[in-house]
């Protein structure tokens, strides 16, 4: 005998216990059953990521120049009012701990559809299942591809959590009996408001929906009556918007540059382009927020089942459709919202609906459209997040009609979220560890430099980077807590014709950036070729020249490299919490110690090194990373050993001869003539000679 919702007794004898079980997780229990759902949609990424981008920029900003530096980057970036007071209250929460700065961000979006549940249930008490899965896309709401940004974007989902959080609060003031009650819960209220609003302006187009939530809860004999009713109790937070829209629009242009200005408007010819374009960009955020979520969520081109991140996210992402799914379809029967009229989910939609156009306009206001194929688009999608969240469930709720299907499609959707987020996670795993590998490797062999110091590469140091930020991040490595002005390390990227004027005439470098100001005295640079997947990182030398394996751009660089820039002795370490722990041993770490210790003379250590590469068995990358060894060798006099290492680094010598012919002459002229040197020098000719015999 099967029960009529299509759960069998051999499976669950009816569904007393299964509806019992629901009521605990869905119930007043349901934040730790949020919890379970978001630490199963987190836990993959959080170990294994670091900071990346404008994460860079905070952190070296208040490790290096405390928290003036901070407020000089809010002015910077036109954000004058809370955020550096919030960024700060991180740092003395969390320290520097990446980890930390992780969990931290992830517990405000979680917050933030805890409260999300909250105003559900408490306006419309009988839509559990909306307010479940509500709570639960938005906690993991895919598109937005940068999570992992944990400082850069901390404040957003702190935003969302007050305004949700503030919304629940405006709701419990009006269904308050006493005065006393109200005037507190409406303060509480505005607080959030006020407090979410100074942050950034994500979030100011959505506090105009409290006027729907209002006439939502508001109580009137007729129509008028109750929208009557509803102004006049919004009167206290239509005051809040508009001193704050005052504030934002009229003061604060006049005091600190304002990078969202509505001057773009002044491009087009008429108030007809205008309307078009605005149009334009309306049908991309509601195609967008549609299908392209989901679509670009699946990413089925680049579906690779091989990859283990990929089979862990499908995993992660069944077991959440199945348990939503069982615990729906078995434990909702006879629940009280199926026989409920329709008019709640109609609510809901109504004012899910106006969350979502009103939280498209802030990327309209500025002129961008929301995508995730554009770089860092995708997050002026974010203030659309709280509608979204609530209009999807409640319109499965108000016009499909079957029960099962509702439920699956619902699952479905968090299960996509699910995957999205892991399988999103693999990219930023990879480009922490590319950051790691670049970091540790130039410490191993740079352990400190010289103030008004220059790094010059040859690309950026790895995905989610580029520009300030690699700057940043090498600023954070060498710096001691003496400023930013001068700013005494940087990063950068030289490509041909980059600083020509200032290398034909013998000038500083110099770079100012946001709150970075940067100068290097002509020469006074560490030339570098970045770490890749088949070398290793390389501080250049006058050898370098006939390196192969470098473009010529790179090589002319070579001319105003200076090795005294380095500092061997200083005993610094890189922050842990930071950094994390030293990379695992490799061939790169032989040679990078190996190269320093060449260059202070301790040939010994070079050739200990060598030897645990042997015998741990590290494969070599290319050919010219041999070149410590072989001069440690020869120095030492053990000409055999360096002709054997020639001979082992032999395997482009069609590419290499005159590279290692060089490294040769260079050995010969320092040391003193012998037989062995003799014989070894007779041993690698045909490596170090032109295959035409020149």
């Amino acid at each position: 005998m099967y029960s009529k919702n299509g759960c069998g007794r051999p499976f669950f004898e009816y569904n007393k216990r299964m509806k019992k079980v629901y009521r605990i997780f869905f119930g007043g229990w349901f934040p730790l059953t949020l919890l379970a759902i978001f630490t199963l949609t987190w836990v993959y990424q959080v170990r294994s990521v670091g900071f990346y981008l404008d994460d860079w920029l905070y952190l070296s900003a208040y490790h290096q120049g405390g928290f003036p530096a901070l407020q000089a980057y809010a002015f910077d970036d036109s954000r004058p009012g809370l955020l550096p007071y919030v960024i700060g209250l991180g740092f003395k929460l969390i320290g520097y701990n990446r980890l930390g700065w992780q969990l931290w961000s992830l517990f405000w979006r979680y917050l933030g559809g805890v409260g999300l549940w909250l105003l559900v249930r408490t306006v419309w008490p009988k839509r559990g299942a909306v307010a479940a899965f509500s709570a639960i896309l938005f906690a993991i709401f895919p598109f937005f591809k940068h999570q992992a940004f944990a400082i850069a974007y901390n404040q957003i989902w702190i935003q969302g959590a007050l305004v949700s959080f503030s919304f629940w609060l405006t709701v419990r003031a009006l269904r308050s009996e006493r005065s006393g009650d109200r005037c507190l819960l409406t303060a509480a209220a505005m607080l959030l408001s006020a407090a979410q609003l100074l942050m950034t302006e994500y979030y100011l187009p959505v506090e105009a929906a409290r006027l729907f939530l209002i006439h939502f809860v508001s109580a009137g004999e007729n129509g008028r009556a109750k929208a009557v009713l509803a102004l006049q109790r919004y009167v206290p937070y239509g005051l809040l918007l508009a001193a704050y829209g005052v504030a934002r629009f009229a003061v604060m242009p006049r005091w600190v540059a304002d990078r969202n200005s509505l001057s773009w408007i002044r491009e087009f010819s008429g108030p007809l382009d205008l309307s078009l374009h605005m149009l334009q960009m309306g049908l991309q955020y509601l195609t967008e927020s549609v299908w392209g979520v989901w679509y670009r969520s699946i990413r089925p081109d680049r579906m690779n089942l091989l990859i283990p991140s990929q089979r862990i996210a499908l995993i992660f992402a069944a077991a959440v459709f199945v348990f939503l799914t069982v615990s729906f379809t078995c434990g909702t029967k006879d629940d009280p919202e199926d026989a409920e009229s329709d008019s709640d989910a109609g609510a809901i939609v109504r004012f899910g609906a106006a969350l979502t156009l009103l939280g498209f306009l802030p990327g309209m206001a500025i002129d961008k459209n929301p995508s995730t194929t554009f770089i860092y688009h995708d997050r002026f999608m974010i203030p659309a997040f709280l509608g979204l969240s609530l209009l999807i469930p409640a319109a499965f709720a108000k016009f499909v009609n079957k029960r099962w299907l509702r439920i699956m499609a619902l699952a479905g959707f968090c299960a996509v979220a699910v995957n999205f987020q892991i399988v999103n996670s693999f990219d930023y795993r990879t480009a922490w560890k590319n950051q790691q590998d670049f970091q540790w490797q130039l410490y191993w062999r740079v352990p400190d430099a010289k103030p008004g110091t220059a790094f010059l590469g040859d690309g950026i140091i790895a995905s989610f980077l580029g520009g300030w930020a690699d700057g940043a991040m090498v600023l954070e490595m060498y710096g001691k807590g003496t400023g930013l002005d001068p700013t005494p390390y940087w990063y950068l990227v030289v490509g041909e014709g980059d600083f020509e004027h200032e290398f034909q005439n013998q000038l500083p470098l110099t770079n100012k950036v946001k709150i970075y100001n940067f100068r290097s005295e002509f020469r006074n640079n560490i030339v570098l070729t970045k770490n890749e997947w088949d070398r290793c990182l390389w501080v250049l030398e006058d050898l370098d020249r006939l390196n192969p394996y470098i473009s010529p751009t790179t090589k002319k660089l070579i001319n105003y490299q200076n090795p005294d820039r380095i500092i061997y002795d200083s005993g610094r370490r890189l922050t842990p919490a930071i950094f994390g722990a030293a990379r695992p041993r490799n061939w790169c770490y032989a040679y990078a110690n190996a190269a320093r210790a060449v260059a202070v003379g301790d040939d010994a250590e070079a050739l200990r090194l060598y030897d645990e590469a042997v015998v741990a068995r590290w494969d070599p990358l290319k050919p010219v990373e041999f070149t410590p060894f072989i001069r440690a060798a020869a120095r030492t006099g053990d000409w055999s050993l360096a002709a054997e290492l020639t001979e082992r680094a032999g395997w482009e010598a069609h590419i290499t001869h005159e590279y290692f012919q060089a490294l040769w002459e260079e050995l010969t002229a320092a040391g003193e003539a012998s037989p062995e040197r003799t014989a070894a020098f007779e041993r690698v000719r045909p490596l170090i000679t032109a295959p035409d015999g020149n």
